[in-house]
């Protein structure tokens, strides 16, 4: 099993600030850090290349690394943002050349492209986004094997999703410290079930964060069970608690294991397959359930999964607990469901 993965990194002037170059530098560490362990564990051979796009004050794109190894790449010590302008679609168009020349192309490899920038593409010579558009549309079309993934600013999302990109593989960050360390987060936990999707044989993905960003309403209730009269919702205004001395106070009673679902916030390393997911409408404050919520999610029946905090759209998704003494963070819900425990009992028994 063999696997190519192409990096644009920004190196632009908007990148300049030190907390963003500090953190991008962090970023990109991390994710050949988990790349290569994913790779050892799974014992995919994983060869890289990266591109530094925005170079100089001509904002030039730059090889790095040219399909090299994975266990060969070394962490940068520093990350150097001199660039005048933001080249995008160029450093896109610049990986699919390298990765297409691979001797091997043609086989049954797996090619990921992971595009990171704060900005639009602003100087491209070589591809506009009509061009770039056709050819990710042609790979993506023609074959099983391309995966595109870009982490953008908020608001280029759907300029993406109008070039052919799924709207699952797109995740928006916010240009600040945290912004930085969320978006470097999910994506680790992303790449993570990635490889595992990959060790099953899956070639690429559309989903690579999670996501229901293209979900309507009336799909929604179509496939899903309303429950919003059987559910409680509470804030949770100070972190660290766990979550059943929480529900307790709350209830002012016991709580039964199960009938409490914490807010996907941050990567969870695993969810059971009998573990039920709950979708709750932000804007509606409509509740809902059913085994469809894993399909609408794009996430497999069976199995334990890594799941990651996508753009989920409309919704908020609550995974159950089964930890009494799961730590909730502030500033997110807890959801109360007692049906759950009676659900969550029949899908483990058959599971």
């Amino acid at each position: 099993m063999k696997q190519y993965i192409g990096i644009s990194r920004d190196h632009s002037a908007s990148m300049m600030q030190s907390y963003l170059t500090e953190g991008a530098c962090n970023d990109f560490n991390n994710v050949i850090k988990i790349i290569k362990s994913e790779a050892r564990e799974k014992d995919i051979d994983t060869i890289v290349s990266v591109v530094k796009c925005g170079v100089g004050g001509r904002g030039l794109i730059e090889r790095e690394t040219v399909n090299s190894s994975v266990q060969r790449l070394r962490p940068l010590s520093n990350y150097i943002a001199d660039g005048g302008s933001t080249p995008l679609f160029d450093s896109v168009g610049e990986l699919i050349e390298i990765l297409q020349s691979a001797p091997d192309a043609n086989d049954d490899v797996s090619f990921l492209i992971i595009v990171i920038t704060d900005g639009r593409d602003n100087s491209s010579v070589h591809y506009d986004a009509h061009t770039l558009s056709e050819k990710i549309r042609f790979l993506q079309n023609t074959t099983d094997g391309w995966t595109f993934v870009f982490r953008v600013p908020y608001g280029y999302k759907q300029e993406l999703v109008r070039m052919g990109i799924p709207a699952g593989n797109i995740q928006e960050w916010e240009q600040t410290v945290e912004g930085i360390r969320e978006a470097s987060r999910v994506t680790l936990a992303a790449m993570s079930d990635y490889y595992g999707q990959r060790l099953k044989g899956v070639r690429s993905t559309k989903n690579f964060y999670a996501d229901l960003s293209g979900v309507t309403r009336q799909e929604v209730k179509t496939v899903l069970t309303d429950i919003s009269h059987e559910v409680r919702i509470w804030p949770v205004k100070r972190g660290g608690q766990q979550i059943r001395a929480f529900v307790e106070r709350k209830l002012r009673r016991e709580m039964a294991l199960g009938s409490a679902f914490y807010q996907l916030t941050k990567p969870e390393k695993a969810v059971q397959d009998y573990k039920v997911i709950i979708i709750r409408d932000k804007k509606t404050g409509s509740v809902y359930s059913g085994q469809s919520a894993r399909d609408l999610l794009g996430l497999p029946f069976s199995g334990t999964i890594k799941l990651s905090p996508g753009d989920h759209g409309n919704y908020d998704i609550y995974i159950q607990s089964t930890s009494v003494n799961r730590k909730l963070i502030a500033g997110t819900n807890v959801l109360y469901w007692p049906k759950a425990v009676l659900l969550a009992k029949a899908a483990k028994a058959v599971s």
